[in-house]
């Protein structure tokens, strides 16, 4: 029980009044009206509630309208929207992990706050800046803002969200340190305030607060009837995601007092609230409730299975999260690099209109010297083609731009996708080698080596082509051309493949004719070998056939290359789809296997042949098995 806690009691501690702007109908409507606004204070304003809109569950997506309004604000000088922007911006990069920058941004709004005297503001600013301290385990910088904050919480203009904020976080804060009566103070002001405003997302919140720390002290009583009255307000509030916490939480309680048959319903029905919302993190804790709950009944292969479910969703979300982080930094970096690029070209495109200003006002005093106009006339001319060649200079600069982000975009799915696989079958093995020692199985222990290698193996190849497309990306990629002996490096290729296919009871052959050749890099060649081989095995039943061969194409001028295998084909669509450029795609399923693969290796086979001079082409038919060939020059061109 113990383990399931922390992840709900983090929830609680540090929820602010974010959920209420989680609402999908108004994301949608904001949305629906930005292309129509002017680029004026409207836009800042509206791209700055997208913002905080989407900042606490889709940071990454709040993150553009936030750099939006801060860049649109600074452009207009309009103060009081690039203060909220920054604070909104400030709460992206906090829940991203990103705390320095968080503080930067958070300090900016708060100056900028009492440049204009906005108390809302001000406290608002200080509230943010403890919270981010809080987070880092600074509880002394944390109370530092925080007391900043309290001193003006009775200043006109504070608005009611704000007060409750500070409250909360101050409950949270307090709690945290162990001051347990100071935490009950505020989280009771916070819910007396939530009450009185009519805010019942907020009054559920705080009750649960409560209910939270009774749990902790193990006034399980108490406890049970604060957060049945917290679930009931936020069922009536219509707020799902509190009511899936709630539920959970009200679980744990149920499962202390040995009621199990209600824990195991209310934890059933948050998880499935939880799935058709996309609330994953609460989804996570309900596997780990499921599994206590079924270990509490003494059914422990259920609890087994509920376990292992939440390791893999906690996986899952662990990679999310370090990828959000770095995507954060990588769209900050990218954006600031462009912004000065774009920077410097508009400042060269304002002097050369500066220059054409000039030139007209000289052709109009000099309209009666021929020599002069003509003079003046080319002059200006070459200063409009400089112009136009500056703005296709920031075409290309915002191009490049969108490029990026769909290069980083991609690899950052591949890697997340795939690298976690190889690495979870190592952490697996732990976990069996301490099974198969608990219980004495030493043909399980005798097993293990092969699937370490297997790994190994897999996570080999899997670097190998995420260096070799990280290479294609950059564009230095290395082409060493040379007359390359094709019957000898098929045999080598069949040589290393060999093992496995014997394993799998497949026949691997080769026909090349001896003393054929092509002009080739021996690297890029058999890289394409590798991964062609390598697919086939995987999509080849067992007591299947592989051949490999090498013939000259009718014209004599390039080789072509085959690798044909005996399994079960593709229909042609998934063909064109896999040949369909610069698409990343997962490879051919396995028999009686799930996908596995960077979805690289194809397109680097691609890229690879076609940096020799030559094409790739994939023939298959379902039920009866898949041909690829590519070509090379036979002679140095």
């Amino acid at each position: 029980m113990g383990r399931f806690l922390p992840g709900l009691m983090c929830f609680w501690l540090w929820a602010t009044l974010a959920a209420h702007a989680q609402d999908s109908l108004g994301v949608a409507r904001l949305r629906e009206r930005l292309p129509a606004l002017p680029v004026d204070t409207s836009r800042v304003r509206v791209l700055s509630q997208l913002c905080y809109a989407l900042h606490d569950h889709s940071p990454n997506r709040a993150l553009r309208y936030g750099e939006d309004a801060v860049r649109l604000a600074r452009t207009l000088d309009d103060k009081p929207g690039l203060m909220r922007a920054l604070l909104h911006l400030g709460s992206c990069y906090a829940n991203l992990s990103d705390g320095p920058h968080a503080l930067k941004l958070q300090q900016e709004a708060l100056l900028l706050a009492q440049e204009l005297q906005n108390s809302d503001g001000i406290v608002r600013g200080y509230t943010a800046m403890g919270s981010i301290h809080h987070e880092r385990g600074d509880t002394i910088n944390a109370w530092a803002n925080y007391r900043q904050a309290l001193a003006r919480i009775r200043t006109p203009g504070v608005s009611v969200r704000t007060q409750l904020m500070l409250y909360g976080n101050l409950g949270g804060l307090f709690f945290y340190r162990g001051q347990h009566p100071k935490g009950m103070q505020y989280t009771r002001q916070a819910t007396q305030l939530a009450r009185r405003t009519g805010d019942r997302a907020g009054e559920a919140m705080y009750l649960g607060h409560l209910g939270t720390h009774y749990l902790q002290i193990g006034n399980y009583s108490i406890a049970e009837g604060l957060l049945r009255k917290a679930l009931e307000l936020s069922q009536a509030a219509n707020n799902p995601r509190f009511v899936t916490s709630q539920q959970e939480l009200l679980a744990s309680v149920l499962l202390l007092t040995n009621k199990l048959d209600e824990a195991e319903e209310l934890t059933r029905k948050a998880l499935s609230q939880g799935r058709r919302i996309g609330f994953l993190e609460r989804v996570l804790d309900g596997y780990n409730l499921m599994a206590n709950i079924q270990a509490a009944r003494q059914q422990y292969r259920q609890a087994y299975e509920w376990r292992q479910r939440y390791e893999a969703l906690n996986d899952t979300l662990n990679s999310r999260a370090r990828l959000g982080t770095l995507s954060a930094l990588q769209s900050r970096y990218e954006s600031a690099e462009k912004e000065n690029q774009i920077r410097l070209l508009t400042q060269r495109a304002e002097l050369q209109q500066l220059r054409n200003r000039e030139l007209r006002i000289a052709v109009g005093a000099l309209v009666l010297g021929l020599v002069g106009v003509g003079g003046l006339t080319w002059q200006l001319r070459r200063s409009k083609r400089a112009l136009a060649a500056n703005h296709a200079a920031l075409e290309q600069a915002n191009t490049q731009t969108q490029q990026l982000a769909s290069s980083k975009d991609r690899l950052y799915s591949i890697v997340a996708h795939d690298l976690r696989g190889p690495v979870t079958s190592f952490v697996g093995v732990t976990e069996l080698i301490d099974f198969y020692l608990r219980t004495g199985d030493e043909q399980g222990l005798r097993r293990l080596p092969e699937q370490v290698r297997q790994s190994a193996q897999h996570l080999n190849s899997l670097l190998d082509n995420l260096l070799n497309w990280a290479v294609t990306q950059t564009g230095e990629l290395a082409f060493q051309p040379q007359q390359l002996q094709l019957s000898e490096l098929l045999r080598d290729v069949e040589a290393l493949h060999g093992p496995a296919a014997q394993a799998r009871q497949i026949s691997l052959s080769v026909a090349a004719a001896e003393g054929l050749t092509a002009w080739a890099d021996a690297n890029m060649t058999r890289t394409i070998l590798r991964n062609l081989v390598s697919n086939a095995l995987k999509c080849t039943p067992v007591g299947g056939t592989i051949r490999l061969g090498a013939v000259l194409t009718p014209d004599d001028r390039m080789v072509a290359i085959c690798v044909s295998d005996s399994g079960f084909g593709m229909p042609e669509e998934q063909v064109q789809a896999l040949l369909e450029p610069g698409r990343c795609t997962a490879p051919r399923p396995t028999i009686g296997r799930a996908r596995s693969g960077t979805g690289l290796g194809l397109p680097l086979c691609l890229a690879f042949a076609k940096r020799q001079g030559g094409e790739l082409s994939i023939k298959s038919t379902p039920g009866q098995g898949t041909t690829v060939q590519f070509t090379l020059p036979r002679t140095q061109v």
